[in-house]
């Protein structure tokens, strides 16, 4: 599985992101701007996120 890297990550537009973040190539994303993840999180092939104005935060350590 390849993983996004730091500048990709920055690239997305996330509200935040904290540090060890592994998040899948394969993984979708909308509304990146509403989303915020913590550390130590990893997100695999195939998820898909989808935040509205509530928004989505994705605490520490979630795999």
């Amino acid at each position: 599985m390849a993983y996004l890297d730091e500048i990709q990550l920055k690239e997305m537009g996330f509200k935040s992101v904290g540090e060890n973040v592994k998040i899948s190539d394969k993984a979708s994303f909308y509304g990146c701007d509403n989303i915020s993840i913590g550390n130590n999180v990893r997100i695999d092939d195939f998820c898909v996120f989808s935040a509205g104005e509530g928004g989505i935060d994705i605490h520490d350590y979630i795999i």
